[in-house]
Parts: C-alpha cells; structure tokens; sequence
C-alpha cells in the first residue's frame, strides 16, 4: 500500500470530480447572471414599448384634432 494513502487513480478520480463540480456551479452561476441580464432587457424594452404607444396616442389625438 502507497504511503500517501491511496492508488493514484483514486485521487486522479477525485480532483477530476472536483473539477466537474466547480465546472457545473460555474455554469448555473453564469446562467443565472444571463438570464437576470435578459430580464433587465426586457423589462427595458417593455418600458420603451409602453412608452411609444403613449407617444402614438397622443400623435393620434393630436391629428384628430387637427
């Protein structure tokens, strides 16, 4: 038995274990930073939609007056 305590393909199989854990949290966290991203955006662009229609309804009102 090795004096470090175990066969090198066990520890070989850990830190590759290890390395795919903090690849899959890496990937939820940069998922969870996009997707709050989008959220941003759309909230942005439903803020510019809403602001259009006024826009276009007061540009309507206006013609109807003229």
């Amino acid at each position: 038995m090795p004096a470090y305590g175990g066969t090198p393909s066990g520890w070989i199989s850990i830190i590759l274990g290890l390395i795919l854990i903090v690849i899959v949290v890496f990937a939820f966290y940069q998922m969870n930073k996009t997707l709050s991203e989008l959220k941003l955006e759309l909230s942005n662009l439903r803020n510019v939609l809403e602001e259009t229609k006024r826009y276009t309804e007061d540009v309507k009102k206006k013609l109807e007056e003229v």
